[in-house]
């Protein structure tokens, strides 16, 4: 592939940077039978922004997952093959089967038998050697950076054990319900255990070797990644020979691509590519509509975004009606925390912020911050429901200037911003964002917004903090009744919205578009589809 391990870091820095994101391929050569594979069953997904290195357990971000999520395996999945209005069901993937103790603590899995993509068997050790690379400092494969990631998750696991060749044993600090919704995060996909001794830290993820239906082929230094089919799969034959992600970053050219069938699929396509496609013949359009939140997150740290008043007042000054209009209803405003399809959504739940510019401009007056007031924000180009990113953060720039608030935006790529803030915000005010990975489980909050979560251990990179809601997070997190540890979220998400630490913008129907010959892509509500059902007809 690459010689050199310059060569291969750069050009798997490019290579995986192009991955996922968007679409599939499409209608007008007859498909790409041809492409790259002398007539096999090849579908071309475009990339709608740079692919993260595809290590998964030290991954952030839908496009670099989508990825993640054909080449590896978790323990369970989410069921992706029915339409469901909540959270899709938990299935077996590497663990074929599991119990829970009457106490809840402790989970015993029964490992599959199987074998990752370079022939080494899967076993217990291999999967207790991954939470080893999480947890135990002590280990060889222990890994920092992949540790910080998923610590909110971790922190939940007292012990891990591999009793036997096909039984992996978790022992939690205490009963926790959701562990099995938390263990379908493709981070937490299980990687070949002779991979984690031979490649330490960022080499690894030149190297994804996992068990899922496909496996890495090649990374071209232009920016393509190309997967072939793994002829050993656990669950019989994958339908495609190969899947192609290729760089396209223009929306309008990537929707014309697949109007002329160069691509097949758009994972997450905007309102202008649907609009451009309407009514095309053999064209699909799909409404996943997966919980997801798109918003603004506050520095909490810098003035005047750490004054609660300021934030609050910059959450009525919102017109999220017009957002809405502007990409033309493919999007519902949120004046809250809790999106549509979390677990403990309820309709108007936390949502405290009505469009009110009069009310926006009193409070900035009484907020004690001083005039004029000017914010940076870094703002995404590209990346999985951001099509149109500038178009609506000129409106929230109206919005807030029409209060007294200058806006000045810094543009980046998707994956360049993701990475810029990972460390948390310096001399910026935040940033316009948005989420979907885990956004239907009420532990989501958690790693949204626990003090425990700031950087460098979480993705709280606005420093939000709030002893009562951590408080609340705590006692919900090891009480067993449904309905009582839903309560205490519900009420650790009205302060969540009082704090207003993020301004609250609106939820995505994130639709996808499929080209005349992609078959087995159900509407699920995720931003994720099944590769083991992904088809040409």
């Amino acid at each position: 592939m690459f010689r050199t391990r310059a060569g291969r870091r750069a050009a798997t820095s490019i290579a995986l940077a192009i991955v996922v994101a968007v679409g599939v391929v499409l209608y007008g050569f007859g498909g790409n039978k041809g492409v790259g594979t002398g007539g096999n069953a090849t579908i071309v997904i475009v990339a709608e922004a740079t692919t993260p290195p595809l290590d998964p357990h030290r991954m952030t971000g839908t496009i670099g997952l989508r990825v993640v999520d054909a080449i590896f395996d978790p323990l369970v999945r989410e069921d992706m093959s029915k339409e469901t209005t909540s959270a899709p069901e938990i299935k077996p993937a590497l663990a074929e089967a599991w119990k829970i103790s009457p106490d809840g603590k402790t989970y015993s899995f029964t490992i599959a038998k199987t074998a990752f993509h370079d022939g080494s068997v899967v076993d217990a050790g291999a999967v207790k050697k991954n939470f080893d690379r999480l947890m135990d400092k002590a280990s060889p494969v222990y890994d920092e950076r992949a540790a910080r990631s998923l610590v909110l998750i971790t922190a939940l696991i007292d012990s891990t054990a591999a009793p036997d060749e096909r039984t992996f044993v978790i022992v939690l600090k205490q009963p926790f319900a959701g562990l099995l919704r938390l263990l379908t995060d493709q981070r937490m996909s299980i990687v070949s255990a002779k991979a984690l001794e031979q490649y330490k830290g960022d080499e690894l993820a030149m190297h994804p070797i996992g068990t899922g239906p496909y496996k890495l082929d090649k990374l071209e230094s232009g920016g393509k990644v190309e997967l072939v089919r793994n002829e050993s799969f656990r669950g019989g034959k994958p339908n495609l020979d190969r899947i192609v992600f290729r760089p396209v970053y223009d929306p309008t050219t990537a929707a014309t691509e697949l109007q002329t069938g160069q691509v097949d699929m758009i994972a997450s396509a905007g309102s202008q590519q649907i609009e451009q496609l309407k009514g095309q013949k053999g064209v699909t359009v799909q409404y996943p509509e997966p919980a997801n939140l798109y918003f603004i997150r506050f520095n909490l740290k810098l003035a005047p975004t750490d004054n609660a008043d300021f934030r609050r007042a910059l959450n009525y000054a919102i017109n999220r009606d017009a957002i809405a209009t502007l990409v033309n209803g493919q999007m519902s405003p949120m004046y809250g925390s809790v999106p549509k399809g979390n677990e403990i959504y309820e309709k108007g739940l936390a949502a405290p912020y009505a469009y009110n510019p009069a009310k926006a401009k009193e409070m900035i007056a009484a907020s004690g911050v001083p005039a004029p007031v000017s914010l940076k924000l870094m703002v995404p180009i590209s990346g999985p429901g951001n099509a149109m990113a500038r178009q609506i953060f000129a409106l929230i720039q109206q919005d807030l200037k029409a209060v007294g608030v200058e806006v000045e935006a810094q543009y980046l790529d998707f994956t360049a911003m993701i990475s810029a803030e990972a460390a948390g915000y310096k001399n910026l005010h935040g940033s316009y964002n948005g989420w979907t990975t885990g956004t239907d489980a009420e532990y989501w909050f958690e790693r949204m917004f626990s003090g425990d979560q700031q950087p460098p251990r979480g993705v709280n990179r606005g420093y939000y903090a709030n002893p009562k809601v951590d408080a609340l997070f705590a006692s919900g997190r090891g009480e067993g009744d449904d309905s009582r540890r839903h309560a205490m979220y519900r009420d650790a998400a009205r302060i969540i919205a009082d704090d207003a630490p993020w301004l609250f913008l609106y939820q995505d129907r994130l639709p996808r578009l499929l080209g005349p010959r992609v078959t087995g892509v159900v509407a699920a509500p995720s931003v994720y589809f099944d590769y083991t059902t992904l088809g040409v007809r």
